[in-house]
Parts: structure tokens; sequence; C-alpha cells
């Protein structure tokens, strides 16, 4: 009896996490299309313009959960994957075959989808690509892990 109660603590704690990861994806997500809505000005390229509505893509979210789950065990903050491929060659294995495919990443030690979306706005590079108009379609996952919590968003344009 007490095993099963251990077991059903545990399962509950997992259950929860998992729920939480879900609600940070969909706040990450439903963050990114509201500041491609109202156009952002990025440090670097200044004001960019209104872009389309991100479409959520399964395969994209495989992907990205590839390489979050690398990053949150190894605590590396790498678009390099633990194999050495890259994300357009992660998207590419879980059948996303697009022209333009990108990745932004973030990694700290707590659950927060604003602090990742803000460090996202702060970075040239990240602000840029995010607000994109070529890409439409994305995936996202969150992994908290023994080295941190690692945020990986892929991004991709509509399929070749």
């Amino acid at each position: 009896m007490r095993q099963l109660a251990v077991f059903t603590g545990l399962l509950a704690t997992l259950l929860s996490s998992a729920a939480t990861a879900q609600t940070l994806e969909a706040q990450l997500v439903n963050r990114l299309n509201a500041i491609r809505a109202q156009g952002v000005t990025c440090p670097g390229s200044g004001r960019r313009p209104v872009a389309g509505t991100l479409s959520w893509t399964p395969a994209l979210a495989r992907s990205a959960n590839t390489q979050a789950v690398y990053m949150a065990a190894s605590g590396r903050i790498t678009h390099t994957g633990q194999d050495g491929s890259t994300p357009r060659v992660r998207a590419a294995s879980v059948g996303v075959n697009a022209v333009s495919v990108t990745e932004i990443i973030y990694m700290n030690s707590g659950l927060s989808a604003d602090a990742a979306i803000n460090w996202w706005l702060n970075s040239p590079v990240h602000c840029f690509y995010m607000t994109d108009a070529r890409y439409n379609h994305v995936g996202a996952s969150v992994i908290r892990g023994p080295r941190g919590t690692a945020y990986v968003m892929t991004l991709s344009s509509q399929p070749k």
C-alpha cells in the first residue's frame, strides 16, 4: 500500500510538471504571435513590421523537444544537437521539408515564458528571426532538467 501511495505521488508530480510545460509552450507561442501581430523594435535592426500568425506544427514541436531535452540534460546552450545536428536537420528528421528553418533557444533555472520572451526580444539576432515574416509555422518545447530549464522554439517557412 505504501508503494502505491509513493507511486501515485510521483505520478501526480510528473503530470503536474507536464501540464506546466504545455502551458509554458502555449504561453511562448501566444506571446510570440502577439508580438508579431503588433510589430516590435529589435535592437540592431530597428522597427520590425507586423508579421503573420505562426501556426502550431506538431512536427516542429518534436524537433524543438529533441534539442530542449539535450540542453536541459547537458546544461549546454547550443543550436548543435547531441549528435551534431542542426535545427534544419532536426526538423527534416521529423518530416519538415521547408525552405527556411530557424531555432531560438534560452536556458535558465526557473519556469518563465516571460523571461524567455524578454531575453529573445533583447537579443538582436533572436528578435530579428522571431519576427521574420517568412516564418509561418512553429513548434515549442520547455524541458526542466538537472542542469536547468531549456526553452526551444523551432520556426519554419511553408513546406517546399
